[in-house]
């Protein structure tokens, strides 16, 4: 059976039976609506609940909008209700609706879909199937609706449906602007969707009424404008209509209207499609909204929540390149309890929760300018909270943070990184963040809760609390780091022209979980403040591992930063969590240039390195070796150049500064970094005085990756300075050592990795260099660098190490102003030094300087103003170093005479073994080090292990090879001063790390004396009645010492920059008058002749020899030599003659032997000039004989 849905007893429709819909003569009017008996009055919950679905069963499409007219009809003397009805609630649904689009118009969560009268009735007027007469039930709708669009509704061409986030809302009205939709709320639920909110924080929609007077002030006027302006649009005696002017001119409250804003000041609600039309009820008849800029000018300029930035970095945000004008947002935190006005005149209320929906992530490329103010709605304003600025996890490290280095946020000690998100430091800077961060732990019952702080200043000095607890007994809340980290250097200079001295070496030690996702290639980033907000961290080289993870070593990486940064970001994650967390250095800041002027002498030895320097022009300041500490030194302030992550230890048990870095309890969890900090970086502390083991001189080593190839990016990623070859134990894994760096390009030619070799070493001490030159007030672009080299030296191995010099000089300071190209003669240097130390300036003196592997000879004849010098590879490798191998060349035999006796003698010693006993068998068992580099451990640690007690007193014979070693030196000068026609000097002085073997010849008196005997039988001159030997106390420092005063010399120094260097090549000397100088027999021209022009020449090569012998048999068979030489416990020295010459020494014997394998390495490059005597040949391969030969007798 058919029923007849309707509300009243309409007599215009009979009880017959209808299909479809029936026409009715008059319509559904309003009076007839007014007039229905209202059974849905009573209170809120009761009227008012069921508002949402009043009048959906009046059979009429558009009945909705006359009940919203009539609602507004009711309620217009009744604005101010002591009772709650469903006319009120309709009422304020509807100005909620006006509100909402007022204040979110062109909100992408609000989308309209129009429609229009015309095409929507044709539509359904069409006939389904046009072959038929019956009419369509769609036409039957076409004419009813046709029916229903009269009086009110008769001019009506459109209507405007609208949606919020998907559901429908409701749409426009003729009669009341606006009104809901009753399934509204049903579908708001279905669809999950939270109640829209004001600009108050109020939900919309609710079962309540909101008068006028207690709504936003800018929306009450916008009613006001569009009732003055648009009034004679709306039905003459409508409900909406009467219900504005009543509300605004015949009302007991005030309403609040801005006197000078008209609807000008406001903007048109664009719904989109063609044209981008506008949201109109009736043509002519537009909705409006509120200016976007207006309520966002509003908030900026009272809102109580303005943060107060210290920098404006945040102002770069850009969208796709453009900037997005993002204005100084609020800081807001869920629940906070401050008071203030929040949004126009609505204050914040404390209830507010942040969701993390509404926080597009920064740190992600989310952009501030397109957040919405939580507690409102549509409000498109930016904000930042807890989460944006403190990290939800921590991030630990198996130590205590050097917080005096590095900001932690607390004073006591700190395991953790810090939990700072980077984006902080678009809006303070690095100095706010120590006053706004705070760490603090506490122990809840069992639970150990660490908590950060930040206190963001907002208007009228106040501060809104970012807080987070970290509950350490929650698996999930903190991630296990194990790495350590190392900086070097550790400044920043900010004066504008010296930007190029911030390069950085960082170092990273990771023997972390491989759970945890670190990678080298991504987990760590390097930021300067101002490039944060463009996501864009510093453009640094992915490195390689140095050395591989092997637990439980560490695998090392290098990352080289070339410019300044602020702060690292570690990022790590597991389980699909990301962790991060900030590592911000507190560098030493530069501010301004230095104003002294440095200059530093390096004399690059081989096998030991020196660096001396001064900061004084005048030339009566003592130089002083480079040395790195913490301390105040010599009224300079020193600073550390590299620093640990790791917080030095500072107990009673440090009794050195070095002690404070060195202490294993210092790197907690992570011991194994400092092994790894020694091998392949840089040493904290530098200096014996500082009672660090790395001073210098050091060692010429270098530490490189077995199988490295060379690349732009070679210092400490794959190859350095080796600091800690005197401190090696045990396996080294794929890194090894590689000494005697200086005679690399001779003695292995067509190796390609001695190049990037000899300048990593270089460049090590020009960091050094840099740096201490930096953090002592000096002028870096006024610093003075000067090396040293043998005279002797090839011109093209001087022009190799010169290049690599420039190179290291560019990569290190930019430019090779510098540097001194021309090396500071190792025999000229010495000089300088010792004239201020006692030698007399105006005496005849004769410095002999010997190294490792050359020996330098400068005669300083005052009394005939004759400056000579000469030089000679025979040195201090001849005495301890494995001979010469099969090409001519040093080799790596170990099985050197003192090294055989010093074995055999430790045995005897019963001492228990220490640390020292495990770096020799290290030393012995490597390959790579030669005896030399075992002899100079040796000599290091004498205290322990009695190695020169081993000579005097377990094999005192062995002597006779130094001896020998000082009588062919002396007798090589004194015929070289006879072929000049020079007398013996008073002071024959001695430097040079080689020359510290003297020492166990004698006292100094006794050698003196010796020196004597050795002129008395090299020759028929008077010997000066005040002869002197004079040895340094530090002969290595000597030199570098003397080459620092020379630089300062000024024209003190131009007397001897033409002196003559020469050689008398070592054959027997010709018999002259007495007070004339020899003819040479053989014509050979320093640097001018070929060594292959020498090469045939037998008669010379037999002279040598003979000369050779010469010598030998004056030293051993003078009865006064060896009567001082039984003194010594060296016995019947003569038999050593018959041991080295042997029956016929031109033809064979152990000179002979040591003679031509010397000279095939000599000789292989004939092409070369000839700049050395051959004198010494004989002897370079037949010490190291004699030696063994001692020690196994």
């Amino acid at each position: 059976m058919a029923h007849i849905l309707r509300i009243d007893n309409d007599p215009n429709v009979s009880q017959q039976n209808h299909q479809d819909w029936t026409g009715s003569h008059t319509g559904l009017t309003g009076n007839r609506i007014e007039h229905i008996p209202d059974t849905l009055s009573g209170a809120a919950g009761g009227a008012a609940g069921a508002a949402a679905k009043a009048g959906t069963s009046i059979p009429s499409p558009f009945a909705r909008l006359y009940l919203f007219d009539t609602a507004f009809r009711m309620v217009k003397n009744n604005q101010l209700p002591r009772e709650l009805s469903l006319y009120h609630v309709l009422v304020s649904h509807a100005l909620d609706m006006l509100e909402l689009l007022f204040q979110a118009g062109n909100s992408a969560d609000l989308t309209y879909r129009v429609w229009n009268r015309q095409e929507r009735l044709e539509a359904l007027r069409k006939k389904a199937n046009p072959s038929t007469t019956v009419r369509h039930a769609h036409q039957i709708l076409a004419k009813a609706l046709e029916l229903d669009f009269r009086n009110e509704l008769g001019t009506i061409q459109q209507f405007t449906l609208i949606y919020y986030k998907g559901a429908l809302l409701g749409g426009t009205s003729p009669l009341s602007l606006v009104f809901t939709s009753p399934n509204w709320e049903q579908e708001r639920q279905n669809k999950f969707i939270d109640p829209p909110k004001s600009t108050t924080g109020r939900m919309l929609f609710q079962n309540e009424y909101v008068p006028l007077h207690e709504r936003d002030t800018a929306f009450v006027t916008y009613l006001r404008r569009l009732y003055d302006q648009y009034k004679d649009y709306l039905p003459p005696k409508g409900g909406f209509s009467e219900f504005l002017y009543k509300a605004f001119f015949d009302n007991v409250v005030q309403l609040p209207v801005e006197a000078n804003t008209t609807l000008a000041n406001f903007e048109p609600i664009q719904i989109g499609g063609e044209g981008n039309s506008t949201l109109q009820v009736l043509p002519g008849l537009a909705l409006y909204k509120v200016r976007e800029n207006d309520v966002l000018d509003d908030i900026e300029e009272n809102s109580d929540f303005v943060m107060q930035p210290t920098v404006s970095y945040y102002q770069q945000e850009s969208r796709n390149g453009a900037p997005t004008n993002v204005r100084k947002p609020l800081a807001l935190a869920s629940r906070m309890d401050v008071a203030g006005r929040y949004v126009k005149n609505t204050n914040w209320n404390p209830q507010t929760v942040i969701m993390r929906s509404l926080l597009n992530n920064l740190s992600e490329g989310g952009l501030l300018a397109e957040r919405y103010l939580p507690g409102v709605d549509n409000v498109r304003y930016p904000f930042l909270t807890t989460d944006d600025f403190l990290e939800d996890f921590l991030i630990q490290v198996p130590f205590k943070i050097n917080n005096k280095r590095f900001f932690t946020g607390t004073i006591g000690e700190c395991e953790f990184l810090l939990p700072i998100r980077k984006e902080y430091f678009n809006f303070f800077r690095m100095e706010d963040v120590q006053k706004q961060f705070a760490f603090a732990s506490e122990h809840r019952g069992t639970d150990k809760i660490i908590t950060a702080t930040l206190r963001i200043p907002i208007r009228n000095n106040r501060t809104i609390e970012f807080r987070k607890e970290y509950n350490l007994a929650r698996s999930e809340t903190v991630i296990d780091f194990r790495a350590g980290l190392a900086f070097f250097p550790f400044y920043r200079v900010t004066v504008p022209d010296l930007q190029q001295l911030n390069q950085y070496h960082v170092m990273l030690a990771d023997v972390s979980d491989p759970n945890i996702g670190f990678r080298a290639t991504s987990s760590v980033q390097f930021y300067e403040l101002q490039n944060i907000i463009a996501g864009k961290p510093l453009n640094v080289p992915t490195p390689e591992a140095r050395s591989p993870k092997v637990d439980p070593l560490p695998a090392s990486y290098f990352y080289k930063v070339t410019q300044a940064f602020d702060l690292m970001e570690i990022r790590l994650e597991r389980g699909g969590i990301p962790y991060r967390g900030l590592v911000l250095p507190q560098f030493t800041t530069i501010t301004e240039k230095g104003y002294k002027n440095f200059t530093f002498a390096i004399d690059f030895g081989t096998s030991n390195t020196h660096i001396a320097y001064t900061d004084a022009a005048l030339g009566d300041v003592e130089p002083k070796a480079l040395t790195v500490s913490d301390q105040n030194t010599s009224l300079d302030k020193d600073e550390l150049q590299m620093v640990l992550f790791n917080k030095p230890y500072e107990g009673y048990e440090a009794q050195t500064i070095y002690d404070k870095y060195e202490k294993r309890v210092s790197f907690g969890g992570m011991v194994q970094l400092d092994q790894l900090v020694r091998r392949e970086f840089i040493p904290a502390i530098i200096g014996k005085e500082f009672g660090s083991p790395f001073a210098f001189p050091l060692r010429t080593t270098v530490y490189e990756k077995s199988g490295f190839t060379d690349s732009t990016n070679n210092l400490f990623s794959k190859v350095n300075l080796g600091f800690n070859i005197d401190l090696e134990e045990g396996s080294t894994g794929v890194n090894h050592y590689v000494t005697n760096l200086k005679w690399l390009f001779e003695n292995q030619p067509t190796d390609t990795l001695n190049r990037p070799r000899v300048r990593a070493f270089f460049e090590t001490l020009l960091l050094l260099i840099r740096n201490k030159v930096i953090l002592n007030q000096g002028n870096v672009q006024q610093t003075a660098v000067a090396w040293l080299a043998p005279s002797s030296m090839r011109a093209v191995t001087e022009d190799n190490l010169v290049h690599e010099w420039e190179q290291a000089f560019r990569n290190v300071f930019g430019t090779t102003n510098n540097f001194r190209a021309k090396p500071v003669p190792e025999s000229l240097a010495p000089y300088f030094y010792l004239v201020k130390n006692g030698v007399k300036s105006f005496a005849d003196t004769v410095n002999v300087d010997i190294g490792g592997g050359t020996a330098d000879i400068m005669l300083f004849m005052k009394q005939q103003g004759r400056y000579l010098n000469t030089s000679f590879r025979f040195a201090g490798y001849d005495i301890w170093g494995g001979g010469l191998d099969e090409q001519g060349h040093p080799s790596h035999r170990k099985d050197n005479g003192f090294v055989k006796n010093y074995l055999a003698y430790r045995r005897t010693l019963n001492q228990s073994p220490a640390r020292e006993d495990s770096i020799l068998d290290t030393f012995l068992n490597k390959p790579e080090l030669t005896a030399e580099d075992i002899v100079s451990l040796l000599f290091k640690y004498d205290h322990h292990f009695k190695f020169t007690q081993s000579i005097q007193d377990g094999k005192p014979a062995l002597r006779i090879v130094l001896y020998l070693h000082y009588s062919a030196i002396v007798y090589h000068l004194v015929q070289l001063l006879e072929s000049h026609n020079l007398t013996l000097p008073r002071y024959l002085t001695f430097t040079g790390r080689g020359s510290q073997y003297l020492g166990m010849l004698g006292s100094r008196s006794r050698l003196i004396q010796f020196t004597k005997m050795l002129f008395k039988a090299y020759s028929n001159q008077s010997i000066p009645p005040d002869f002197e030997v004079i040895l340094s106390d530090n002969p290595k420092e000597t030199t570098a010492n003397g080459a620092v005063l020379y630089e300062n010399a000024g024209s003190e120094k131009a007397q001897y920059e033409n002196r003559e260097t020469t050689c008398y090549w070592g054959n027997e000397p010709e018999t002259v008058e007495e007070g004339k100088e020899s003819e040479p027999k053989f014509d050979f021209e320093y640097r001018r002749t070929k060594i292959g022009e020498v090469s045939p020449q037998r008669e010379f090569h037999h002279s040598v020899l003979h000369n050779m012998k010469r010598f030998l048999e004056q030293t051993l068979l003078d009865r006064d030599i060896a009567y001082f030489l039984s003194e010594y416990n060296i016995q019947t020295p003569e038999r050593y003659v018959e041991y080295l010459v042997g029956t016929d020494i031109t033809r064979g014997g152990r000179l002979y032997d040591s003679y031509m394998l010397a000279r095939m390495g000599f000789e292989q490059r004939p092409n070369d000039a000839l700049g050395e005597t051959y004198f010494f040949l004989p002897l370079k391969h037949a010490l190291y004989e004699l030696s063994k030969y001692i020690a196994e007798s």
